[in-house]
């Protein structure tokens, strides 16, 4: 059973080293007038957490006055930088969590049947054919996880704005929710 985060709640802390070697230290984050946006996606094969990565990048020309973003793949780091499609993202801050210990802190969940519900949707499988024809699922050779994304909005405190855990491997926060917190559109 995976413990959810809920709003309100200070977010678990990390230190870790991004693909970049950087040091990613999410309190350094901290009071610097930035919303933060931490999201913890499927390992690199996924064309839909690729599609959502350059979602993300894609904003981020127009969001980094108000949002810092920090991401999260379950592959290793030489899987990571094996892939033309995450080099070249900096600023933005991909970590490598193989073992999952960060997305375990989170409350990101595996789940076969959310999994196979994904898989066998009609709906989802057009998309991920289309997606595939793009070019977003790369072959990395990785063996299937069955990880369900989630994605969590902070304040300038690292208090959870909005935790959203995804019910099927495409659904992750809205761009919309995401603008209207950064810009205060109520």
């Amino acid at each position: 059973m995976y413990q959810k985060l809920n709003t309100g709640q200070l977010a678990p802390s990390f230190s870790l080293n991004d693909t970049s070697d950087r040091e990613i230290n999410l309190s350094n984050f901290k009071n610097k007038g930035k919303k933060i946006l931490v999201s913890f996606f499927r390992n690199v094969a996924c064309p839909f957490c690729n599609f959502r990565i350059h979602q993300l990048i894609a904003k981020n020309d127009q969001w980094k006055d108000n949002l810092e973003m920090i991401f999260f793949l379950e592959s290793k780091k030489e899987v990571v930088l094996r892939s033309s499609f995450h080099q070249g993202i900096s600023p933005i801050p991909i970590i490598a969590d193989f073992e999952r210990e960060t997305y375990q802190k989170y409350g990101a969940e595996v789940s076969l049947k959310k999994f196979n519900d994904t898989i066998h949707s009609e709906k989802h499988i057009a998309v991920c054919a289309d997606l595939v024809e793009k070019g977003y699922a790369i072959d990395t050779g990785e063996s299937e996880i069955h990880s369900i994304p989630a994605d969590f909005l902070l304040d300038e405190n690292l208090n959870i704005i909005k935790a959203h855990y995804g019910k099927n491997i495409p659904d992750h926060l809205p761009l919309t929710e995401i603008e209207e917190v950064i810009f205060d559109k109520k």
